[in-house]
């Protein structure tokens, strides 16, 4: 019996809008780059224009002027709460640093492969039935299953379309085994004897660069999963379109957040709204058991505009580390963390470990806030105190900073994570380049193969004597699993002595 599933070739993304080019570069759900954030990045486009007409260095000297003059334009002073400032910057309103929830719903389904386009509106009690089908295509759906999810005109109307199109394709039962299988950036899943849970599903899209026996994973590579683990709501960490890939019964465990906002999606509501039911916003230091595996949730520091306070009391990237205990292996997983006004990740090792394994991302991300235009946290600048703006932040830990947490962990080995990793995140403006890599990177993506003080090589994290050791995980790679690995890295290292 035949069973298909999706082309590798094809994302997905959940839309509140489909009527612009520029609703479509905004996934429901990405707290910084969906529809609520557009007003303050529209704003501060103007900015981003002088900051590349003087160059850094002018741009640098010129700092608290540039905001000034940024603040008096039009489009940022309809932003603000009349006159009121604090710490030097212009206080916004509460509706736009707290975007009403409800205004932005999930509309529009985007499916797309490589430049074709298909929008499907969606209505509010049909996203389950997406959900169903999806989900069964990642299983591979039988032409029984899907003549019976045809019932619903709308669903029926996108099957003919993706079959039409050619983007349905035979369905293989997935061989890989292991404890850990490393699909890329931060998505790792986790396996037990009798559960199976996946650190935050980001999937992409294979390309016509890409080469035929080295192609990104999907979840019809993964086989069974139980539960999700979501570190914060940024778009390569929650992505919607990845999610409705999973069966409707799947747990999800999802930072506490009290009320959306500008840098913070109430995950659990995005989910509930594409039908997911088993949804559970868990506090830090709090347990659960998929399976045989126990998941904690634990402290997420760092990644704030500043490592100080911020002009916009309770404005606040809000997130979870996790760890995952299993039968004879553990790991901890600290994706975008470091260090910040409320807390700092040293102090949640002291409490968090022992684990064997510590997956962390090493990116540092250095930068004078003024320069935060040039990157997806636009909108993080509306939190800088006037004071700040050219003084050099670190956002996240770097490769010292996570051999640090690693050793207070009492981890033997630390996986280099949350930084692309290989062609399908660097086309898309994250991660390094590898001599190789095809196609050519998003538009405005950095032109270098390396950004030593955002895009660093994993290669680049050395241990030293009495550090835990570094494991290089390429995506397609797992720890444990006796079947051949059908995803082999083919771009060698690099050498950054």
């Amino acid at each position: 019996m035949h069973r298909f599933t999706l082309s590798r070739a094809v994302s997905l993304a959940v839309l509140a809008s489909g009527k612009t080019e520029a609703d479509h570069h905004e996934d429901l759900g990405c707290s910084i780059l969906g529809p609520p954030s557009r007003p303050v990045r529209k704003a501060h486009a103007w900015l981003k224009h002088q900051v590349q007409r003087l160059g850094p260095e002018q741009a640098a000297l010129q700092a608290v002027a540039l905001v000034k003059a940024l603040e008096a334009s039009p489009a940022y002073d309809a932003l603000c709460d009349g006159k009121k400032r604090r710490l030097g910057r212009r206080v916004l309103k509460e509706a736009v640093l707290f975007p009403r929830a409800e205004k932005f719903v999930p509309r529009v389904l985007h499916l797309r492969r490589d430049e074709l386009g298909l929008d499907v509106d969606v209505k509010r009690e049909e996203w389950p039935l997406i959900n169903a089908l999806f989900s069964s295509l990642a299983r591979g759906a039988t032409k029984a299953e899907l003549k019976q999810l045809s019932v619903n005109a709308t669903v029926g109307e996108l099957i003919d379309d993706l079959t039409s199109a050619g983007w349905l394709e035979r369905f293989t039962e997935p061989t890989l085994d292991g404890a850990y299988v490393f699909v890329g950036h931060n998505t790792t899943l986790v396996r037990g004897q009798r559960g199976a849970v996946l650190v935050d599903p980001y999937f992409r899209p294979a390309s016509q660069f890409d080469l035929p026996h080295y192609q990104p994973m999907q979840p019809r590579d993964l086989g069974r999963i139980d539960a999700v683990m979501i570190t914060h709501s940024h778009g390569d960490h929650l992505h919607l379109g990845s999610l409705l890939q999973l069966p409707p019964e799947t747990r999800f465990f999802v930072p506490p957040v009290e009320r959306e906002s500008l840098f913070s999606t109430d995950c659990a509501l995005r989910l509930r709204q594409l039908g997911f039911k088993n949804v559970e916003a868990l506090p830090w230091w709090s347990e659960r058991e998929v399976g045989d595996l126990t998941v904690r949730a634990l402290p997420f520091y760092g990644e704030q505009p500043t490592d100080g306070e911020g002009v916009h009391p309770g404005l606040h990237n809000i997130g979870s580390t996790w760890s995952v205990r299993g039968a004879g292996h553990s790991a901890a997983f600290f994706a975008d963390t470091g260090r910040d006004v409320t807390g700092d990740m040293d102090d949640v090792c002291k409490r968090a470990g022992p684990v064997h394994l510590l997956f962390c991302g090493v990116r540092g991300f250095k930068l004078k806030p003024i320069f935060l235009g040039f990157t997806t946290l636009d909108a993080f600048l509306v939190d800088v105190p006037r004071d700040s703006l050219i003084i050099p932040q670190q956002l996240m830990a770097d490769g010292p900073q996570a051999l640090r947490y690693a050793k207070k962990l009492g981890a033997k080995q630390l996986v280099p994570c949350a930084d692309g990793g290989a062609p399908w995140y660097w086309r898309e403006g994250m991660g390094p380049k590898y001599p190789g890599f095809p196609g050519q990177p998003a538009v405005g993506a950095s032109p270098y193969e390396e950004n030593l003080d955002a895009d660093p090589y994993p290669e680049r994290v050395v241990a030293k004597q009495g550090d835990p050791a570094v494991l290089l995980l390429r995506p397609g790679q797992r720890i444990g699993g006796t079947t051949p690995a059908p995803f082999q890295w083919p771009y060698g290292t690099v050498n950054t002595a």
